[in-house]
C-alpha cells in the first residue's frame, strides 16, 4: 500500500473516515480554504511580494485531493504549481532562492509531489522534481556556503526554522530519485537537533508573541516529519512542551489581545489553529484543546483568518490543522492555571489578577537580548568557531520595561513592531536620552559581546500580589558609568501596581523614567496623571523624587515587516510621559504607584525607607522598601527586609508579605521572624493561616497564629508548632518553596 509523505501515522483510507467523522469540522474548513484558491492564480510574473502563501495553497489543494478525490483540486493544485515552476527564481525583493520564500514553496510544492505524484502528467511531475531540484539545490548550497554568518547557523531565528523544514520536506520528497537529498536531510537534520538544544527549556521566545505564532509552527512540522520517516522522536523537548504557555500567559484578559514584547505586527495577530492542536495532542495539554475550541465558538479564527497581519496566515495552515487535530484530548479550563508564570530564561514574568475577561494583566520583562541561553551559548559559539551566529533582530532594547492591560484597554503599552529599535518607545529609563544596547537601528544588538545584558533576578507570587525585580545596568553603554538600574515591581491584586526603581553612576546624568500610552496623559498637578484607554482611567503617582518636571511626548512608530514587500508599512502613535528629577545627578530613586482602583494614596513619614499608603473604602495597604540595608522604619513599621507589604481589610490586618525578611514588627507587636533571611506571604482569616515561605537554605521561622487544630506543610500534615505564651506557630522549613496552613 502507497505511503505517503507527513501522512504515515495513518492510511490513507483513516485520513479518509476522519474527514468524515472526528475530523469533519477541519475537513470542511480544508475544503474551503482549498475551493478559494481554485478560480485565482499567483501573478505571471513574479511579484515585489512575498510568494511563501504559494506552498500552502498547493499542500491545501493536494491534500483535499487526496480526501475528497476532487479532479477540481487537482486541476488548481496543476495551474498553481506550473505558475511556481515558471518563476525563475523563488523570491525577489529579498534573497532570491536562499531565503523564506524558497523554503514555504520546497516546503509545499514538495509535499503536493508527493501526494500528486500518481496523478500529475508525466511531464508535470518531471518539470516539478527538477524545480525541486534546482530550488533545493540552491539553499542546500548556500546554507554550506554561509554556515556561521545567516540563517544557516542561526538557531534561534525563524528563518533557520524556516529555510531547513522546507529543505527537509524536498528532500524526503526527492530521496528515492535524487542521490543528493540525502545529504540535504542530513543537515536539517542536524541543524534541528542543535536548535532544539539551544531553545529555552521555559518554552519562550524572544521573537515575541507574533513571530512564535510564525516561526514554532516549524519545530513542530521537522519533528513530525522527522518522526515518520526515521523513527528519531525530537518531541522529548522541555521547549515545545512548554512554549503554548509562553503564548497562554502572553495573552490579555480577554485572551485574544497580547502583550506585544518584541517585534508584532499588531496586538492580536498571534494565534494559531494548528499549533495549538497539535500541542494539545502531542503533550495532552487540556488548556490548548480549551484555546483551540473556544476560539471557535466565539468566532475568533474567523475574525483572525481574515484580518490577521502574518502570512501566509490561519486559513493558510487548514492542512496542518486537519492532520495535529487531536479530538480525544479532553480540555481543561484555564482558570484552574495559576495567574503567574515567569520565564526566566527570557526575563519575563507575566501575571493577571484573574482568569476574567475584565481582569488586569501585566508582563514584565528585564532579560538578556535573545535570551540568556541563546546570548551566551551563541556567543560562546562564536569565539569557539570564529561565527556570528547570534541575530536578535526581532528583539528590543526593553529592559525593565512592562506592559499593562485592563479588560480590552492598554493601560501601558509597547511599540509593537518598530523600524528602529530604541528604548524612548518603552516603558523603561533613558540616561540622558540614551537608550539601551545598540539603539537605533533594526538590530539593537548587533556587534554587542557577551558583557552586555540584563537580568531578572527575583519573581514571587502571594496568591493575588506578585513582585518581580529586574536589574538593567549592563544594557547602557559603559561611558555613561552606571552601575545599578534595578527596578522592583509590585502588582497588588490588580489594583494598584508599584515601582521602585533605583539608580545610581559614577557621573551626573538625566534620568528620565518613562510610560508608554496610547492616548496622552493628563497632568494633575503634584506628579499625578491621569492615563485613560477606551473604558479604563487610572492614576499615576510618582512620590518619589521630589520636585519632578515631566513631558509628554508623541511618537510615530514605523516598520516594513518584510522586505519582501517594500511598500508595506505599518505604523502607529503612542505617547511616552517621561519623568525627569528637576536636575542631574548620580543617584535616583523613583517610586511610582498606577493607581486602578481609585486610592487615596500618600507617602509616609519614614525613618528609614521609603514608605506608602494606598487606601481604598475597605483595604488599607502599606508598603515599603528599603534603601539600604537598613531595612524600613516608621512609627508603626519596623521591617528588617527589601520591600514590605501590608493590607488592612476593614481595619483587620490580614495579610503581611516581605522579601529578603528576617523580622517584622506591626503596631509594636512582633509577626514573623526567622533565623535566616526570607520571602514571606502571611495571610489570616478567621479560619486559618496560610504561610508561603521561599528560603535559600534550611531555616526556623516564627509567625503569629491562633493555637492550631490542625497543620500542615507543603500538603502533609504536621510539623507546625504552637508556643502558646508568644502566641506564635514555628516551624523548620527547607530549602525551595513551603506552602504552611494552620487551622
Amino acid at each position: 500500500m502507497r505511503e505517503y509523505l507527513f501522512l504515515k501515522h495513518h492510511t490513507l483510507e483513516n485520513w479518509r473516515s476522519l474527514a468524515e467523522t472526528t475530523h469533519s469540522s477541519q475537513f470542511e474548513r480544508l475544503l474551503r480554504q482549498a475551493n478559494s484558491h481554485h478560480d485565482d492564480l499567483p501573478p505571471s510574473d513574479h511579484p515585489s511580494d512575498s510568494i511563501t502563501y504559494i506552498g500552502t495553497v498547493v499542500l491545501n489543494l493536494a491534500l483535499a485531493h487526496l480526501l475528497a478525490g476532487d479532479s477540481a483540486h487537482l486541476d488548481a493544485a496543476r495551474r498553481w504549481i506550473k505558475s511556481a515552476i515558471a518563476y525563475p527564481h523563488w523570491g525577489k525583493e529579498r534573497m532570491p532562492d536562499h531565503d523564506l520564500d524558497a523554503a514555504w514553496l520546497l516546503f509545499g510544492l514538495g509535499l503536493g509531489y508527493d501526494w500528486l505524484k500518481d496523478a500529475l502528467p508525466s511531464s508535470e511531475r518531471d518539470d516539478l522534481r527538477d524545480k525541486l531540484i534546482l530550488q533545493g539545490k540552491k539553499l542546500y548550497d548556500f546554507a554550506l556556503a554561509t554556515e556561521g554568518k545567516w540563517w544557516s547557523s542561526a538557531y534561534w531565528q525563524n528563518h533557520n526554522w524556516i529555510c531547513y523544514g522546507g529543505l527537509a520536506t524536498a528532500a524526503y520528497a526527492l530521496c528515492d530519485e535524487y542521490s543528493e537529498a540525502g545529504a540535504w536531510a542530513a543537515l536539517a537534520r542536524d541543524n534541528f537537533v542543535q536548535a532544539l538544544s539551544y531553545m529555552p527549556e521555559d518554552g519562550s521566545n524572544y521573537e515575541g508573541p507574533v513571530y512564535w505564532r510564525y516561526g514554532v509552527i516549524w519545530f513542530l512540522i521537522y519533528a513530525d516529519l522527522l518522526q515518520q520517516e526515521t523513527g528519531e522522536d525530537l518531541h522529548d523537548s522541555e521547549f515545545l512542551r512548554n512554549t503554548f504557555f509562553y503564548r497562554l500567559h502572553l495573552s490579555g484578559p480577554n485572551l485574544v489581545d497580547t502583550a506585544n514584547f518584541g517585534d508584532c505586527h499588531d496586538r492580536r495577530s498571534a494565534h494559531t489553529a494548528a499549533v495549538y492542536a497539535r500541542l494539545a495532542g502531542l503533550y495532552n495539554i487540556g488548556e490548548a484543546q480549551r484555546l483551540y475550541r473556544h476560539f471557535y465558538r466565539t468566532g475568533e479564527w474567523q475574525r483572525e483568518g481574515a484580518q490577521g497581519l502574518v502570512k501566509p496566515g490561519l486559513w493558510a495552515e487548514s492542512g496542518l490543522e486537519f492532520l495535529w487535530y487531536e479530538p480525544e484530548v479532553e480540555e481543561s479550563p484555564v482558570v484552574a492555571l495559576p495567574r503567574i508564570r515567569a520565564f526566566a530564561d527570557l526575563g519575563l514574568v507575566a501575571m493577571r489578577s484573574s482568569w476574567n475577561a475584565d481582569a488586569v494583566a501585566m508582563a514584565f520583562k528585564c532579560g538578556t537580548p535573545n535570551g540568556m541561553k541563546a546570548w551566551h551559548s551563541g556567543h560562546a559559539l562564536n569565539h569557539s568557531r570564529g561565527w556570528q551566529t547570534l541575530s536578535a533582530g526581532h528583539d528590543h532594547p526593553d529592559a525593565n520595561g512592562f506592559i499593562i492591560i485592563k479588560g480590552d484597554d492598554y493601560l501601558a503599552v509597547d511599540d509593537g513592531y518598530a523600524k528602529e529599535k530604541r528604548t524612548r518607545h518603552h516603558s523603561t529609563l533613558l540616561i540622558d536620552g540614551c537608550g539601551q544596547y545598540a539603539e537605533g537601528t533594526k538590530n539593537a544588538f548587533r556587534g554587542l559581546d557577551e558583557t552586555w545584558g540584563a537580568r531578572l533576578e527575583a519573581s514571587h507570587e502571594f496568591d493575588d500580589v506578585v513582585y518581580a525585580r529586574g536589574e538593567a545596568a549592563r544594557a547602557y553603554r559603559r561611558d555613561l558609568e552606571l552601575r545599578q538600574f534595578t527596578r522592583e515591581a509590585l502588582f497588588l491584586e490588580g489594583e494598584a501596581v508599584v515601582f521602585r526603581d533605583v539608580i545610581s553612576a559614577d557621573v551626573p546624568h538625566c534620568y528620565d523614567w518613562l510610560l508608554q500610552t496610547d492616548e496622552p496623559p493628563e497632568a494633575d498637578g503634584h506628579g499625578c496623571f491621569t492615563i485613560k484607554s477606551g473604558a479604563t482611567a487610572c492614576r499615576l503617582h510618582a512620590l518619589q523624587p521630589k520636585g519632578i518636571t515631566h513631558q509628554v511626548h508623541e511618537q510615530e512608530i514605523t516598520a516594513n515587516p518584510t522586505s519582501a514587500k517594500p511598500d508595506w508599512v505599518i505604523s502607529n502613535t503612542q505617547y511616552a510621559l517621561a519623568l525627569r528629577p528637576s536636575e542631574s545627578r548620580k543617584d535616583c530613586s523613583f517610586f511610582v504607584i498606577l493607581d486602578l482602583a481609585g486610592f487615596t494614596i500618600s507617602s509616609a513619614q519614614a525613618d528609614r525607607g521609603l514608605v506608602a499608603c494606598l487606601i481604598g473604602d475597605e483595604r488599607r495597604w502599606q508598603l515599603g522598601f528599603a534603601t539600604g540595608k537598613d531595612g524600613i522604619l516608621t512609627e508603626d513599621l519596623n521591617v528588617d527586609g527589601r520591600w514590605f507589604a501590608g493590607r488592612r481589610t476593614n481595619g483587620q490586618l490580614d495579610q503581611l508579605l516581605a522579601g529578603e525578611v528576617t523580622n517584622m514588627w506591626i503596631d509594636g507587636a512582633l509577626h514573623f521572624v526567622s533565623d535566616r533571611p526570607v520571602d514571606v506571604a502571611l495571610n489570616w482569616s478567621t479560619a486559618n493561616t496560610r504561610v508561603s515561605i521561599t528560603a535559600l537554605d534550611t531555616t526556623w521561622v516564627r509567625f503569629k497564629s491562633s493555637k492550631p487544630s490542625s497543620d500542615s506543610c507543603n500538603g502533609r500534615n504536621g510539623g507546625v508548632h504552637y508556643d502558646a505564651p508568644t502566641g506564635m506557630a514555628w516551624v523548620q522549613v527547607q530549602a525551595g518553596k513551603t506552602e504552611i496552613a494552620v487551622g
